[in-house]
């Protein structure tokens, strides 16, 4: 009896040490696997999948290469899509190109639908005339706000900006012009009294992205509209 109680004893703790030694494989198996994920996706510069199971014939090849030394062993890479080159559209901007022309070019390239829209935010922007003449790549899913940009190599900025009770044109435009929003605070201070609203600016915290014109932050911040 106490032989087969030894025996017994025995096998059980041979199958607690299998159970053990099962469930360390298959966690260091999983750690494995999202290490080898995040390292494709590091050297990877567009989408990858690499599944379990692409793990599985990985470490399968990674173990008979210690083993194996004269037979060749094919190596597992991830599946790039190569999904960059497919979404970039290629954009020319001839010399003395109107603003116009470029947004028919845009039209034809399926990168907008509305031409005075697209001149509309141009003209808010105060970018109507700075497009710079040359070839540029344009992602496909990108807003017509970020395809100006890249079109005049303008880069955008964006402000909080904090107008007080009471607070006038002049004490207003020396805040944006010390912030670097604008110019010049006289020229600001002067088309807000040639507007009539150089006392109605409201209260409040108001976010400004630059490129803007003038006119648009005045009428953001006096809640108007000047045409």
């Amino acid at each position: 009896m106490k032989i087969f109680n030894a025996i017994a004893d025995f096998f059980f703790k041979i199958v607690r040490i299998l159970i053990v030694l099962l469930v360390i494989f298959i966690l260091g198996f999983l750690i494995k696997w999202k290490m080898d994920t995040l390292y494709m996706q590091n050297i990877a510069q567009s989408k990858i999948t690499f599944t379990i199971k692409d793990e599985f014939n990985k470490t399968y090849n990674d173990i008979k290469s210690l083993f194996v030394k004269n037979e060749e062993t094919q190596a597992v890479l991830p599946v790039v899509e190569d999904t960059v080159s497919k979404n970039m559209v290629q954009v020319t901007i001839p010399q003395e190109a109107t603003v116009d022309d470029i947004g028919r070019e845009l039209i034809d390239k399926k990168l907008m639908t509305d031409l005075n829209a697209f001149k509309n935010l141009a003209y808010n922007m105060g970018l109507e005339n700075k497009f710079v003449r040359g070839t540029y790549e344009i992602n496909k899913d990108s807003k017509i706000r970020d395809t100006i940009l890249i079109l005049t190599n303008t880069q955008s900025k964006e402000f909080e900006v904090e107008i007080s009770e009471g607070a006038a044109a002049d004490a207003v435009g020396k805040k944006l012009q010390k912030m670097g929003i604008i110019e010049s605070a006289d020229a600001f201070a002067a088309q807000c009294k040639k507007l009539g609203c150089f006392y109605k600016f409201k209260p409040g915290t108001y976010t400004i992205e630059t490129p803007t014109r003038v006119i648009k932050i005045i009428e953001t911040m006096t809640g108007e509209k000047y045409n």
